[in-house]
């Protein structure tokens, strides 16, 4: 695995999605966070459909913005910031330099993007599209996160059940792929009825 591939697959499904799942169980498992928990689930939802409803109109029918190299924003990039920058979120709940893991993960989902590119997968316009779309949802859970809080023992607790449950997670689903293309392609064939996807011109 060269290094572009290791950042790559810190924004794969095959983690983020149990991660997206361990994520909200945490927040539910604690009455000041089950508020955040709903704004998270809507979060995930939100940046995933979007980017599944991009990929399917270009490949069922074409649909895609004038004058770019387009085939449906980066799912990658669009999650990978979405659900690191909301991870440093929730794991600095609470701290006064609460930024910097914020910060931390936005950085990482950025990376993610960097790596799209540099293994030439996307380009540069379906980076930065999935760029934009996971900074705006993670910008609105993070600022509309709630600010109770439960007291300082069971908040080291819970950061620490969090941390320790996504770095399990991790060593589980890390490096492994999610069939997240096939898939939209088969709903994109039986939507449309077309007997092929559209795909990038070879002019691009």
């Amino acid at each position: 695995m060269t290094f572009w591939q290791a950042v790559t697959s810190l924004g794969d499904s095959a983690l983020l999605l149990p991660v997206i799942v361990w994520m909200a169980a945490c927040q539910f498992a604690v009455a000041p966070y089950r508020r955040d928990g709903w704004r998270w689930i809507v979060t995930a939802v939100a940046c995933g459909g979007m980017v599944s409803l991009s990929k399917l109109l270009f490949m069922a029918w074409g649909v895609a913005p004038a004058g770019i190299d387009y085939t449906g924003f980066s799912g990658h990039t669009a999650l990978a910031i979405t659900v690191w920058t909301a991870f440093g979120a929730l794991a600095g709940r609470g701290m006064r330099w609460r930024i910097l893991p914020i910060a931390a993960g936005a950085l990482l989902g950025i990376a993610v993007g960097a790596s799209r590119l540099a293994l030439k997968v996307h380009s540069p316009s379906e980076v930065w599209l999935g760029a934009l779309l996971g900074a705006i949802v993670a910008a609105w859970f993070v600022v509309g996160m709630s600010k109770a809080a439960p007291t300082d023992r069971r908040a080291t607790a819970w950061r620490l059940t969090l941390l320790g449950g996504t770095l399990a997670i991790g060593l589980v689903c890390y490096g492994r792929v999610f069939p997240s293309q096939h898939l939209l392609q088969d709903i994109a064939l039986w939507l449309s009825g077309h007997g092929q996807v559209f795909t990038r011109t070879p002019a691009h």
